[in-house]
């Protein structure tokens, strides 16, 4: 995917609904929403400048309550931290190896980052945004996308051959990991 400085809302009602918005670009209503039979074109609703953001960008996150949207970086080798209501990057996370998956769990006021270059799986503060805790899945994991299951309160983690768990609460890799069938586990759902 090549990126600009800019990120581009695409998401049309769904952004809107998600993130809570009731005014459309320019301060006018939001449409109303339409029956789910009707699917509506994807829409351009919103620019937002990225400065300093280019190549590839990878996996998402968001935090609708505060109106985050947290993104990888993959080409640029940092997280970015947007404010949609904001409009702009409000927390630039540098120095990063490869970052792929982001999560952002609310109940532990905690965001998650895959580095698929060393293995590692860093853990920020989710208000000042500094590093808890580096936790190495193994260098040959190649981490990537991230879930998180709210009741056994775990983060599972995208590895090569299956997928890792680790302790939201005390941000420690455990158990063994979930074996596959040897490929790599870019996307999963539960």
């Amino acid at each position: 995917m090549k990126t600009r400085s800019t990120i581009e809302c695409l998401l049309g009602l769904a952004v809107l609904t998600f993130f809570g918005c009731n005014t459309a670009p320019g301060g006018a209503p939001a449409p109303a929403a339409t029956p789910s039979h009707e699917l509506l074109p994807l829409q351009l609703i919103q620019r937002i400048p990225a400065p300093g953001v280019t190549g590839r960008i990878d996996h998402f996150t968001a935090y609708p309550k505060r109106r985050l949207l947290i993104f990888a970086a993959l080409g640029n080798n940092t997280v970015e931290v947007v404010n949609t209501f904001e409009a702009k990057v409000v927390q630039s996370i540098k120095g990063l190896n490869e970052p792929q998956g982001v999560l952002y769990v609310p109940e532990f006021n905690k965001l998650f980052v895959a580095n698929a270059g060393n293995g590692v799986v860093n853990v920020y503060d989710g208000k000042t945004w500094a590093l808890r805790k580096s936790i190495s899945i193994g260098e040959e994991a190649d981490t990537d996308n991230l879930r998180y299951d709210d009741a056994s309160k775990r983060v599972f983690v995208g590895i090569v051959g299956g997928i890792a768990m680790i302790d939201a609460a005390t941000e420690a890799h455990v158990e063994k990991d979930l074996k596959g069938s040897g490929g790599h586990s870019e996307s999963f759902q539960f």
